[in-house]
C-alpha cells in the first residue's frame, strides 16, 4: 500500500515542514505512528503486507540531510550511508507496520526496550552515494496483549540496489497515550525536549573530533579518553529535529546511540589512531532499562574490548574492527547499556595512546575543557 500520499506531494511541492494549515486527516493519523512531525525526518515511503507476520517496506535515503550526511570530509571510498539512518528507517518501518497489520492501537507511543544492528555490507553496498531506495523485509512477532498495550519484536533484512547491507532487530513496547501518561509522572512529562527548546548550557566538544562538521549535531561535552576508556557528559541539542522532532519527555534511544557513536569515534582516534573520517559503525546493540530524564545529567562511559567477541552476523571481512562497551548512567544508576563495533578503512591505523595512562581531555568548540568535571548521572 502507498504510505501517506499527501506527504509525498508536499515534499514534491517544496513545502518540507508541516504547518497547522497543511495537515489533513490522513497525515494527522500517520505521523504519530511514525513518531515524527517534520517531513524531512520521514524516510518511510511504502509498506506492503505479504503475510500475517511479514511485510515489505521501502525507505528513501536522502542525498543530503542536515544530520545524517553531516560528516568530516574523507576519501570517497570511506564515505557512505550513515548506519544510524538505516536504523532510523527500521524504527519507522517496524512500528508503523505493526499498527497497520497487527491490530495495535493507532496514535499511541512505542518504547524501545532493546535493538540490534549488524551491517556486514556497510563497506560495500553501504558506500552508495546520493539518494537511494532502501528495501526492508520485515518480520513482526507479537506477545499476547491488547491493542492498547503490547510487546512486539521486529526483524529487518536491509538491501540497497548495490547489494545487501545486513540486519536489524527492535523489541518495543506499544502503549496507548493514556497508559503512557500513567507511566510518566506529571513532573517528568513537563521536561520535554523538542525543536525550539533551549539547549542546556554547555560547550560541545569540537565537531571534527566526533566526525561532525556542525556543532548542532554534537551530543557530547567534557570528553576524556584514557587508555582505551572514555567518558563524557551527554549534551541535548533539543533544537535538532533529527533527534527531537516529535518532542520527548525522555531522552530517546537514537540520541543515546549517537552519543555512544561519537564517544567511540573519539576513543578509537585517541587510542588506535583511527581517523573519524575513515571509521564507521558496523554493528551495535542497546538495552534500555528505564527512562532517561532530559533534565538530569547523563554520563556516557566507554571501554574497548576484544573484537573476537563481536557478533557472528558481522562476518570476518570488515577492515580494522574495534569494539567498545557503552554504559549510560543517571543519578547513580545504569539506565542503558550496549556495544558498538567500528570498522576503519584505509591503511592500518597505528595505536597512538594505548601505552599512555595519561588522560586526554578533548577540546571543546573554542576552548579546552578539563578531563574531570561534574560526574554525569544516568540516562
Amino acid at each position: 500500500m502507498e504510505l501517506i500520499r499527501v506527504m509525498e506531494s508536499m515534499k514534491n511541492g517544496g513545502n518540507m515542514q508541516f504547518t497547522a494549515s497543511g495537515r489533513t486527516a490522513e497525515t494527522e493519523r500517520a505521523l504519530p505512528d511514525l513518531d515524527r512531525w517534520a517531513l524531512p525526518e520521514v524516510f518511510l515511503s511504502t509498506v506492503r503486507k505479504l503475510t500475517a507476520a511479514e511485510y515489505i517496506a521501502t525507505a528513501r535515503i536522502p542525498g543530503e540531510h542536515s544530520y545524517y550526511t553531516d560528516r568530516v570530509p574523507g576519501p570517497e571510498r570511506a564515505a557512505g550511508i550513515d548506519p544510524l539512518l538505516l536504523l532510523e528507517c527500521c524504527r519507522q518501518a517496524g512500528p508503523y507496520g505493526g499498527r497497520e497489520f497487527s491490530g495495535i492501537e493507532s496514535g499511541g507511543r512505542f518504547l524501545i526496550e532493546s535493538l540490534e544492528l549488524a551491517l556486514p555490507g556497510i563497506r560495500t553496498a553501504g558506500r552508495t552515494q546520493g539518494a537511494a531506495d532502501l528495501a526492508l523485509a520485515v518480520t513482526a512477532e507479537g506477545r499476547p496483549g491488547t491493542p492498547a498495550a503490547r510487546r512486539m519484536s521486529y526483524a529487518f533484512d536491509m538491501t540497497l540496489p548495490a547489494g545487501r547491507l545486513g540486519t536489524a532487530a527492535l523489541r518495543v513496547r506499544h502503549v496507548s497515550r493514556e497508559l503512557y501518561d500513567g507511566l510518566r509522572p506529571a513532573r517528568a512529562r513537563k521536561a520535554v525536549a523538542r525543536p525550539g527548546a533551549p539547549v542546556l548550557p554547555c560547550t560541545p566538544v569540537a565537531p571534527h573530533l566526533v566526525g561532525r562538521t556542525r556543532p548542532e549535531n554534537v551530543v557530547l561535552t567534557r570528553v576524556a579518553v584514557e587508555g582505551g576508556r572514555a567518558r563524557a557528559l551527554l549534551r541535548l541539542p533539543a533544537d535538532n529535529p533529527a533527534l527531537f522532532d516529535a518532542g520527548y519527555d525522555h531522552v530517546p534511544a537514537m540520541a543515546l546511540l549517537e552519543a555512544a557513536r561519537q564517544l567511540a569515534l573519539c576513543a578509537a582516534a585517541e587510542t588506535y589512531g583511527a581517523l573519524p573520517a575513515l571509521t564507521t559503525v558496523a554493528g551495535l546493540d542497546l538495552r534500555c532499562h528505564r527512562f532517561v530524564e532530559p533534565h538530569l545529567p547523563v554520563t556516557v562511559r566507554l571501554s574497548a574490548y576484544d573484537t573476537a567477541e563481536r557478533p557472528a552476523g558481522l562476518g570476518a571481512g570488515l577492515p580494522q574492527p574495534r569494539s567498545f562497551r557503552a554504559a549510560f548512567e543517571q543519578s547513580g544508576t545504569t539506565v542503558a547499556e550496549g556495544r558498538l563495533h567500528l570498522t576503519t578503512a584505509g591503511p592500518e591505523a597505528q595505536a597512538r595512546r594505548a601505552e599512555s595512562r595519561r588522560p586526554v581531555a578533548l577540546a571543546a568548540a573554542g576552548r579546552d575543557v578539563p578531563a574531570t568535571g561534574a560526574a554525569g548521572e544516568p540516562s
